[in-house]
């Protein structure tokens, strides 16, 4: 054989078997090499993220804006109708001239202003706050006795009260005689400052089709009251029994603070998208009583009704 052609051959094959251990090399190495036609084509790898990008992106470019709070004032005018009442704590068996007159119940009425704010914690439920204010006067039955130590029992005609006491007229001898009491009546000026926390819970939905709904409440609620005797005619309170034991106790301007829980159920009506107009009926629980140095116990029990308006003044958007 001719050298050249076989030199030739020989570089040939050790070109060839070059290649060919290059390509399998590669192919093992480098996964993502393609050799198609001869041609050697390289794919570069990148890590893609592991969530979606226009997803990140969003997350990345937007902030979710929170809805602003739903809140509002409300104000409302109405009565309070007090059940007011006077006994003695020192003499229980004693008992007041409006209860032995048979006057079991003294129901007053005062006038009420309530002014507060709200905030909604749920698309039902309502937190709040508020100040009530009352004033007025009070009164009970009171009378004057005949001084004397020798009354043998009291007892009542055509809703007088009518004394009965022993006069010795001779020695060994007495005879009864009756007076009919002096009796008027005792004035005294209430006042209270009332602040509830209010928690409301309605009912339904406006719709619309209807523009009521209804809706309940409940109150922790601190209460102020004032009480002032404004009367004339005496600084002291008759109690007796039909036995004729009696005591006069004095009466003294009186303060004092409690808390308790009002109770409420109402209704509201839409007006307009930001007002309302509502009515509403409170109980007061439990009775205040007041026990003064003099042992006279002041209770009152109480309820109020109101009518008012709402103004909202957010709608939370």
């Amino acid at each position: 054989m001719n050298p050249y052609i076989r030199d030739t051959m020989r570089y040939f094959s050790l070109i060839s078997l070059f290649v060919i251990i290059a390509q399998v090399s590669w192919a093992i190495v480098v996964s993502d090499t393609l050799i198609i036609d001869g041609e050697v084509i390289y794919i570069e790898e990148r890590n893609s993220p592991l969530t979606d990008s226009l997803n990140q992106a969003r997350r990345n470019d937007f902030k979710e804006k929170r809805k602003a709070p739903v809140w509002g004032f409300d104000g409302g005018y109405g009565m309070q109708m007090t059940d007011f009442s006077i006994s003695n704590q020192v003499y229980p068996e004693l008992i007041g001239v409006n209860e032995f007159l048979g006057i079991s119940n003294n129901t007053v009425y005062h006038s009420n202003l309530a002014v507060g704010a709200y905030f909604r914690v749920h698309k039902n439920i309502e937190i709040g706050v508020s100040v009530l204010r009352s004033n007025g006067t009070t009164s009970e039955s009171n009378a004057l006795v005949y001084n004397t130590s020798n009354t043998v029992s009291f007892f009542t005609s055509e809703n007088q009260i009518e004394q009965v006491f022993q006069t010795e007229v001779q020695p060994g001898v007495f005879e009864l005689d009756t007076v009919s009491l002096s009796a008027f009546t005792q004035t005294f000026s209430l006042s209270s400052l009332q602040v509830p926390l209010k928690f409301r819970f309605y009912v339904n939905d406006f719709t619309a089709k209807s523009k009521w709904r209804a809706f309940g409440e409940i109150s922790p609620i601190y209460r102020s009251f004032k009480l002032k005797n404004t009367g004339e005619n005496s600084n002291q309170m008759l109690f007796m029994n039909s036995a004729g034991s009696f005591v006069n106790a004095n009466l003294s301007n009186q303060s004092w603070n409690q808390f308790g829980v009002l109770v409420g159920v109402g209704s509201e009506f839409q007006l307009t998208k930001k007002l309302n107009a509502f009515a509403q009926a409170n109980w007061s629980f439990p009775p205040v009583n007041k026990v003064s140095e003099s042992g006279v116990n002041y209770r009152m029990q109480y309820s109020n009704l109101f009518i008012g308006l709402r103004i909202l003044m957010s709608h939370g958007k």
